[in-house]
């Protein structure tokens, strides 16, 4: 619409300026070399516009042909670029498509074509991965090191080759300098947390922890669990060597995580014996609060090895008091009562437990306990033999036949790490990996409650009598035909 108007316009002007020079006609007189011509003053003008167009068009040739070889110059690098980009662009793609030799060519014509240093190099690495050419990759990454616009780029190729080589030292070194210079990048914090996890470097991982959470790179709450797990291994390493710091690293860890058993029955040990009861016991109590363990009340039992044996009984009550519908407490309570030799209060808080299916092998050697203080041997051996395939539990399998407890390896507190610190979750490793929990259904018991010699023999004369007969041990409760073991 501009451009009609402006035409317009300029059409107008023409007519007008014709009309001009129709009602007034003129003479142009020009004198040059004693010649004297005179012309009409509108053909004048147009000889006049003609040969500055001429001058124009002429002084146009004359700078094209002068410019003429910085041209071809230019028109050459242009077109040198436009390949180079095509030549970048069919890498990417065949690099994205996983064709490593064809990307390898292509970022090779790229890297001639193009004056891009840092693109080049970038695109080679990239290539020479997708064809595996990680020796290839690693050289390109490194030569982007000295350039501080790529450095990170390179960090972030050079811990991905560690990751893909198993190179614990090389990823711990390049993660750390990515960490130190990548600022808010997440994968940088990621990259290094897990390496120094996966060596055992507990107290360096929390310091990468506590940095990753003031970052923002971590959630408060999982930070917290983490940092309990990271703590307790670390104490558990130093446990020997130095049993101040340890004890207050698990100090630290339990107060951290409330509900993280490792660290609380620790914690609640080393200041044991460092005489620092008070404070042991809040932290046990603390705990038994949050989630009960078997650990815990072990360690809580073991506080003061001075007590006497009612002294020792009644702080557990208390202790299971804490937590009195959990049945944790409940088979505390069942257990401080046949130590006691307390008939009733064992048959009290046993009878829930084993109302609740399926019943444990655990709760059935307590059954079996019960019935050899009641001085019934035969159902003794029936909650013994029912014992034997009754399901484990995986949280007494945490404590091993010498009484320590979360006796675990590196890998078993790697996995804590992910599965505490992300979920929540207290992982059995020895339960999975089925080791034989300790106490769960101990041999002495099953030894004692065998049939006396004069029992068996009635046994032999009523079975003389009445034919063969086989026992047939008491199925658990959630079996079909399941009867109760008192029948």
């Amino acid at each position: 619409m501009i451009r009609l108007t402006l035409t317009v316009i300029a059409c107008v002007l023409t007519a007008m300026l014709a009309v001009f020079l129709t009602l007034n006609p003129g003479l142009v007189t020009v004198e040059f070399l004693g010649q004297t011509t005179q012309a009409p003053f509108a053909l004048a003008m147009g000889a006049l516009i003609l040969a500055a167009f001429v001058l124009v068009v002429a002084w146009w040739v004359i700078a094209k042909l002068w410019s003429a070889p910085e041209a071809w110059k230019r028109f050459s690098l242009r077109r040198r670029r436009d390949q180079g980009f095509d030549a970048l662009e069919r890498a990417l793609i065949a690099s994205a498509a996983g064709q490593g030799d064809l990307a390898v060519r292509q970022a090779a014509r790229a890297e001639a074509l193009l004056d891009r240093p840092a693109l080049s190099r970038l695109l080679a690495a990239r290539a020479a991965e997708a064809a595996g050419d990680l020796e290839s990759a690693q050289i390109h990454y490194e030569a982007m090191l000295a350039d501080a616009k790529t450095r990170l780029v390179a960090q972030r190729g050079l811990v991905g080759i560690a990751q893909s080589r198993s190179d614990s030292q090389g990823l711990l070194t390049h993660a750390a300098d990515a960490f130190e210079q990548a600022g808010r990048a997440r994968w940088a914090f990621d990259a290094l947390f897990e390496a120094q996890v996966n060596v055992a470097l507990w107290a360096k991982a929390e310091a990468t922890l506590t940095e990753g959470e003031r970052r923002g790179h971590v959630d408060r709450l999982v930070a917290a669990r983490m940092r309990a797990v990271l703590l307790t291994a670390e104490a558990r390493r130093l446990e020997s060597a130095d049993p101040e710091t340890a004890a207050r690293l698990a100090d630290r860890a339990a107060t951290s995580s409330p509900g993280f058993a490792p660290a609380a029955e620790l914690a609640g040990r080393l200041l044991a014996e460092q005489r620092r009861h008070r404070r042991a016991v809040d932290i046990l109590e603390d705990a038994w609060k949050h989630a009960p363990h078997p650990a815990l009340a072990r360690a809580f039992a073991n506080l003061r090895r001075s007590d006497t044996k009612a002294k020792r009984a009644e702080r557990l009550r208390g202790l299971a008091a804490l937590n009195p519908d959990h049945r944790e407490s409940r088979l505390l309570l069942v257990e401080t009562a046949l130590d006691q030799g307390n008939r009733e209060a064992a048959h009290s808080a046993l009878k829930p437990v084993l109302e609740t299916s399926p019943v444990s092998a655990r709760a059935c050697a307590l059954a079996a306990r019960l019935a050899r203080l009641e001085e019934n041997p035969e159902d003794a051996q029936r909650w013994m033999a029912r014992a034997s395939h009754a399901p484990a539990e995986a949280d007494w399998s945490d404590i091993d036949e010498g009484g320590q407890a979360f006796n675990y390896t590196d890998a078993d507190w790697k996995r804590m790490v992910e599965s505490w610190g992300r979920d929540g979750v207290l992982i059995h490793p020895r339960h999975e990996r089925y080791e034989v929990a300790a106490a769960a259904a101990p041999e002495t018991v099953l030894i004692d409650a065998r049939p006396t010699a004069e029992r068996s023999a009635k046994r032999s004369e009523a079975g003389d009598k009445q034919g063969p007969n086989f026992y047939v041990p008491v199925p658990a409760p959630d079996d079909p035909g399941a009867s109760d073991p008192d029948t």
